[in-house]
C-alpha cells in the first residue's frame, strides 16, 4: 500500500546546471579510481586544520561572537575550506596544471572533512568530554553525587584524577596526557564503532534512498556544482547578486557588535524580533517565543526544496502555536506525569513519535530492497560492485557495530536490556535525522525536545531502570541521548555517497577514507579540544554553555536517584499520536497525488530547528511559488545561481569574519545560530 516514490518528492531535474540526474540504473557507474595518496594526506590536513579551527572559535571566542563552523546542514569550516581549495585549484589549473586536483580528489577531500570535522562539536566532542570530567569535579557533600553514583562509574569511562581535572577548569597548564590516554582511546573507539555502523546502514540504504525514492539533497546541490563546474558558477552574475547581499548585511553587523554608533539589520533569530512581544491579548499570548529571522542560507536551500515539503514545514509549526493557543482557550494544564516534558500540547513527545515513525516507514518502504541486500549478501544473486561495500560486508559490519555499541556500554555497567534500547533508539533518532536533512536540508539537525534519554525515562520511568543503567545513561546522553543531532556523521555519510554516485567516483574508495578520516580526525581533534581547554580552562576563560553542558546530566541522574519517576501516561501516549500521524501523513501522500502536507514537515516542526527558521521557509515558499506561477520551470532555473548565491555569500561571510576573530579580539556576528 505504502510506495516509495510518491511519498517523496524528487528534486526538481532543474537543480541547476550544478546537478544532472542520472538514470537509477548508471547513477553510481564509477570511472574507476577516486581515492589518490595526495587526495588523503591533504584531507587529513584539512580535517585537523579545520577541527583546530572549530576548537578555536566555538571554545576561544565563545561568547564573543562566531560562526558555528561544524553544526550547519552543510558545515561551515568544511565548506570555507572547500571554496579555498577550488579558488587554488582554479589557479593552479593556469599556471600547474599537473599539481591541480581532479574533481574526484576533490570530491574525496571534502567528503572526508564533513564526516569527521561534525564530531568536533557540540552535540559530539563538545559535550563528551565536558561529561568525562564533570562526575567527579562537581561532586560536594551538598549534592552528595559520590554517595549516590559514583561507585558505578568505571575508571576508564571517566576522569577521576584530581590534578587532571583542576587543571582542566582552571587553565594555564599542558595536557597531562598520561592521565588521559585511557579516555581517549576508550572514546574514540566507541566513536569509531558507532559512526561505522551508521556507515555500513548508510551503504545499505543508499540505493533506496538516493536512487529509488530520489530523495531531494539540497545541502549537496552548491558542493557539486563547486566542484564539479567552478567556472560555470563563479561566471554567473546572479550568484554574485546573490553573495553580495548576505555578505554585506553580514560584514555591517560584524562591525555594529564592535562599533555600535553603525547600525544593524539583524538576520538571527533573537529576543528582539520576536512575534509573541506583539501579541498580547489571551488566548493568543500563548504562542510563547516566535522569533522571526532572515537567514539567507536558510532561505537559499529552501528554495531548492519541493514547495510541499517547504509549505509542510512552516505550516505544521504553526499548527504547534494553534495548539498553545487552543490549549489556553480551554485552559487545559500540564498532564499529571512527573515528567518535565509531560505538558499540553507534549510538543516534544509528538517529535519523538514523528522521528520512530520516520525511522519505521523508512524501512518498511525499503523492505523490497533489503530482501534484495540479503539475498545478494548470501547467495550473490544480485550486484552490489558499485556499492559502498559488498552487502555481506554491510551486513555484517551493521550487525557487529551495533552489538559492539551495545556491549560498550553492558562492559560499562549497563544491563543488556537498557544497552538495546538506547542504541536502538539512538540509531532510530539519527535515521530519521538523516532522512529529514536529505529533505529538507534543515539548517540546523535538531531532534525532538524528547530526546532518547527523555524518552527512556518518561516511557518507562527512571524506576524502570537500575541506578547503574541511569548512571551509564548520563555518560552515554553526549554521543548517543541527547536532542542535539546538528553534528552526527550519518547525514555526511549519506551526502557523500550522494555526490560520489553525481561524479560516478568509487564509492568503496570514498566510504575507506571516510572511515581513516573519522577514526584518526577524532584523536586529533580530542587532543587539540584538550589542549585548548587546559590553556583556558573550561570553568575559567572557555566558553561556558559547553563546559555547563556537560554537568547537565549528572544534575539529572541525581534528580532521578532522589526522586524516581513513573512511566508518563500521556507522554506516552503523545509519542504514539506522532507516530501515528507520520504513518497517516505517509498514506495519504500514496493514495492522493494531490495530497500537500509532508510527514517530514510534520517531523520538523516539533524540533528546535523549525521554530529559529519559520519566516525563511515562508518566504522561500513564497517565491517559488511565485517564480513557478508566473515564470515556470524556465525561470526558476535561471534564477537558482541568485539562491546559491544566498548560501555562498552567508557561508563564506560567516567563515571568513570567524577567521579573522580568530586572529583578532573582534566580535563577530552568527550567520547560523
Amino acid at each position: 500500500m505504502l510506495g516509495g516514490h510518491k511519498w517523496t518528492s524528487s528534486f526538481p531535474t532543474s537543480v541547476a546546471k550544478a546537478r544532472v540526474q542520472q538514470p537509477a540504473a548508471t547513477a553510481v557507474a564509477s570511472t574507476g579510481r577516486t581515492l589518490t595518496l595526495r587526495a588523503w594526506v591533504i584531507g587529513i590536513v584539512c580535517v585537523i586544520l579545520v577541527d583546530l579551527w572549530i576548537h578555536w572559535a566555538e571554545l576561544v571566542l565563545g561568547q564573543r561572537g562566531h560562526t558555528a563552523l561544524a553544526n550547519t546542514s552543510i558545515p561551515v569550516g568544511a565548506f570555507n575550506a572547500l571554496v579555498a581549495l577550488v579558488v587554488l585549484n582554479q589557479v593552479l589549473r593556469r599556471v600547474a596544471a599537473r599539481w591541480a586536483l581532479s574533481p574526484q580528489e576533490l570530491l574525496v577531500v571534502y567528503v572526508m572533512m564533513t564526516v569527521a570535522t561534525v564530531l568536533s562539536s557540540s552535540g559530539a566532542l563538545h559535550f563528551i568530554v565536558p561529561t568525562v570530567t564533570a562526575a567527579f569535579y562537581y561532586a560536594s557533600a551538598e549534592n552528595q553525587w559520590a554517595e549516590l553514583f559514583h561507585r558505578y562509574v568505571p575508571d576508564w569511562l571517566a576522569q577521576k584524577n584530581e590534578f587532571a581535572l583542576k587543571y582542566f577548569y582552571q587553565g594555564n597548564a599542558p595536557v597531562p596526557l598520561g592521565l588521559w590516554w585511557k579516555q581517549i582511546a576508550v572514546w574514540t573507539l566507541f566513536m569509531t564503532v558507532y559512526t561505522f555502523t551508521c556507515l555500513c546502514l548508510m551503504a545499505i540504504l543508499r540505493r533506496q534512498w538516493v536512487e529509488r525514492e530520489r530523495l531531494t539533497f539540497p545541502t549537496v546541490a552548491l558542493p557539486l556544482a563547486l566542484i564539479r563546474e567552478p567556472q560555470s558558477l563563479f561566471s554567473n552574475r546572479l550568484l554574485w547578486l546573490g553573495f553580495a547581499i548576505p555578505f554585506a548585511l553580514g560584514t555591517l553587523n560584524t562591525i555594529h557588535l564592535n562599533y555600535p554608533a553603525v547600525p544593524e539589520i539583524p538576520l538571527r533569530a533573537t529576543s528582539r524580533l520576536d512575534l509573541a512581544q506583539w501579541v498580547t491579548t489571551p488566548p493568543w499570548n500563548a504562542i510563547g517565543y516566535t522569533p522571526m529571522s532572515f537567514y539567507p542560507f536558510v532561505i537559499g536551500i529552501a528554495y531548492l526544496l519541493s514547495l510541499e515539503v517547504t509549505f509542510s514545514c512552516w505550516f505544521f509549526y504553526l499548527v504547534t502555536k494553534a495548539e498553545l493557543v487552543l490549549g489556553s482557550a480551554m485552559g487545559w494544564t500540564a498532564a499529571a506525569g512527573g515528567a518535565a516534558q509531560s505538558v499540553y500540547p507534549w510538543t516534544g513527545h509528538q517529535g519523538a513519535g514523528a522521528f520512530l515513525g520516520l525511522a519505521m516507514i523508512s524501512l518498511y518502504l525499503a523492505r523490497k530492497h533489503l530482501k534484495e541486500v540479503w539475498q545478494t549478501a548470501w547467495s550473490g544473486k544480485g550486484d552490489d560492485s558499485d556499492e559502498p561495500m559488498p552487502y555481506r560486508w554491510a551486513v555484517l559490519g551493521f550487525f557487529a557495530g551495533l552489538m559492539g555499541s551495545m556491549a560498550f556500554c553492558v562492559v560499562a555497567g549497563m544491563s543488556w536490556g537498557a544497552a538495546a534500547i538506547l542504541v536502538l533508539l539512538a540509531l532510530s533518532y539519527m535515521m530519521a535525522a538523516t532522512r529529514t536533512r536529505a529533505e529538507s536540508g534543515n539548517a540546523w539537525l535538531f531532534g525532538p525536545s524528547v530526546d532518547v534519554y527523555q524518552l527512556m525515562t518518561t516511557t518507562f520511568g527512571t524506576t524502570g531502570f537500575r541506578v547503574q543503567d541511569l548512571t551509564i545513561l548520563a555518560y552515554m546522553r553526549a554521543p548517543l541521548a541527547n536532542f542535539d543531532l546538528r553534528c552526527i556523521s550519518m547525514p555526511h555519510q549519506l551526502d557523500g555517497f550522494k555526490l560520489g554516485g553525481e561524479m560516478r567516483a568509487n564509492l568503496r574508495h570514498l566510504a575507506l577514507t571516510m572511515m581513516t578520516a573519522i577514526a584518526l580526525g577524532f584523536v586529533v581533534s580530542f587532543v587539540i579540544a584538550l589542549a585548548i581547554w587546559y590553556q583556558f580552562g573550561a570553568g575559567a576563560k572557555a566558553e561556558p554553555w559547553r563546559t555547563y553542558m556537560g554537568r547537565t546530566p549528572f544534575d539529572a541522574l541525581a534528580d532521578a536517584i532522589k526522586t524516581p519517576l513513573k512511566a508518563d501516561v500521556n507522554g506516552t501516549l503523545a509519542v504514539a499520536f506522532g507516530f501515528l500521524i507520520t504513518v497517516m501523513l505517509t498514506i495519504l501522500r500514496t493514495q492522493l497525488s494531490w495530497f500537500p502536507f509532508h510527514p517530514v514537515g510534520y517531523a520538523i516542526a516539533h524540533t528546535l530547528t523549525m521554530q529559529m527558521v519559520w519566516l525563511p521557509f515562508i518566504i522561500a515558499w513564497v517565491l517559488k511559488w511565485a517564480v513557478l506561477r508566473f515564470g515556470g520551470m524556465k525561470l526558476y532555473r535561471q534564477s537558482l545561481p541568485f539562491f546559491f548565491g544566498l548560501i555562498l555569500g552567508d557561508f563564506l561571510n560567516g567563515g571568513f569574519w570567524t577567521l579573522v576573530g580568530c586572529f583578532t579580539n573582534i566580535s563577530v556576528y552568527p550567520i547560523n545560530w
